[in-house]
């Protein structure tokens, strides 16, 4: 009987469910987005094997079997031409285990071929100068550049007194294609 305007009736509620149905996706989409960029973020920052392997570097920094010398050149304020350099080190098994401990020099060796380490870098606790250095230098990777934007800066101290972080860049490949992982964690004297 009142069949006159059914078709524009139709219409509208079929824009309504639309309308429902898209804005339901968008707040999905916008929601879940994010979280594909964190999985894939705590994918190759800071991952169980990271940790694991900068626990053990760790462990050989700390030991009595490296060299001293190289903590002295991430404490230094004036370094001259070089500043950048004396604001960090670069740790390798090679140079900074004592010549004598085999040992330890093995772990090392082992550990960094085992994990596919490829840079340790040992800086202040404080990852605020490291930060600038590897954002206003060309010779570190990009992946680098974003982990360093990923870590917060540490402006606190440690609870352990530690004045110290190393660094770990790992360089692994996965179905044909290198990608770079990164893990971090505090060095004591």
């Amino acid at each position: 009987m009142f069949k006159l305007n059914e078709k524009g009736f139709m219409m509208v509620e079929t824009l309504i469910a639309a309308v429902f149905a898209m804005t339901i996706f968008t707040l999905i989409y916008v929601n879940f987005y994010p979280l594909i960029g964190e999985y894939e973020k705590r994918e190759v920052y800071d991952d169980i094997d990271g940790k694991y392997s900068a626990y053990w570097i760790k462990r050989i920094i700390q030991s009595n079997s490296t060299k001293r010398d190289f903590i002295d050149s991430v404490n230094k304020e004036t370094c001259g031409d070089n500043e950048a350099n004396c604001k960090y080190y670069k740790f390798t098994c090679d140079n900074d285990i004592v010549d004598g401990d085999t040992y330890t020099k093995l772990l090392c060796k082992n550990l960094t071929k085992a994990m596919e380490i490829e840079n340790i870098y040992l800086i202040k606790f404080n990852t605020e100068e490291f930060k600038n250095i590897v954002a206003s230098n060309d010779g570190f990777s990009s992946g680098l550049q974003d982990y360093m934007v990923y870590l917060p800066k540490y402006i606190t101290p440690s609870l352990n007194d530690a004045p110290y972080r190393v660094i770990i860049e790992f360089h692994h490949t996965k179905d044909d294609n290198d990608y770079y992982a990164y893990s971090t964690m505090e060095v004591k004297k």
